[in-house]
């Protein structure tokens, strides 16, 4: 099985290592992925610019790793167009730091590389780990682990995929987990504008907003998470 593996934390994110590790044990594994923070660029892509594309010094055994100066939906054309002669069998984009639920969906790096692999009719799932507070301790294993059994069972024909999965997994261990639920996406969201004032001047930013888990609708992906 041929595996490519993206993320739009960058090449060096915890989440991205963590994730071709546990793909490396079922299978072969490029990865693609940009050389620097690229979260909430959508399904960006490099019309304007020139891309730099070089091998990376990448701290899994036996994975070959590109860097590239580029959005993940670039390191997935060019991963899946120019940097292998194998059919990709499966396309993995993750594991991101933060929820990709709700609304915010169309926002992620994450979840919108893997339409690349969606459009050619490859497997392509989006995961990401949950952290609900900014000093928890990531634990990026369990998230591994259960990426690890999801694609098997999409290679072997077990599950039958005709959509993206965008997988979502709470940041507690393997004995805490009830179960995998699937879920509908939630109206709300966790991106919110917010303004802060300056002497005269008004600024705006985007930031998280925990608000959203307060009003949670059952059978969402937001009220499932939590």
């Amino acid at each position: 099985m041929n595996i490519l593996v993206t993320n739009d934390d960058g090449i060096q994110s915890p989440g991205i290592i963590a994730l071709a590790k546990a793909m490396k044990q079922i299978g072969d594994v490029l990865v693609v992925a940009p050389d620097k923070q690229q979260s909430g660029v959508g399904s960006c892509i490099s019309l304007h610019d020139d891309m730099s594309i070089s091998e990376a010094d990448f701290p899994v055994t036996g994975v070959k790793a590109y860097m590239v100066g580029g959005t993940p939906t670039d390191c997935v054309m060019l991963g899946l167009r120019w940097l292998t002669t194998e059919h990709i069998d499966v396309l993995v984009s993750g594991i991101n730091l933060g929820p990709n639920v709700g609304r915010d969906i169309p926002y992620s790096g994450t979840v919108m590389a893997t339409l690349q692999g969606y459009y050619r009719k490859i497997p392509s799932i989006a995961v990401s780990l949950f952290n609900e507070g900014h000093d928890e301790k990531h634990d990026y294993s369990v998230t591994g682990q259960f990426m690890k059994s999801l694609v098997q069972n999409i290679f072997n024909g077990r599950l039958k995929v005709n959509a993206i999965f965008n997988v979502n997994v709470p940041n507690i261990s393997a004995q805490q987990i009830k179960g995998v639920q699937i879920t509908r996406t939630a109206s709300t969201g966790y991106v919110n504008l917010a303004s802060h004032r300056h002497g005269r001047d008004v600024k705006y930013s985007l930031e998280m907003d925990t608000a959203a888990k307060d009003s949670l609708e059952n059978g969402t992906d937001i009220w499932a998470i939590h």
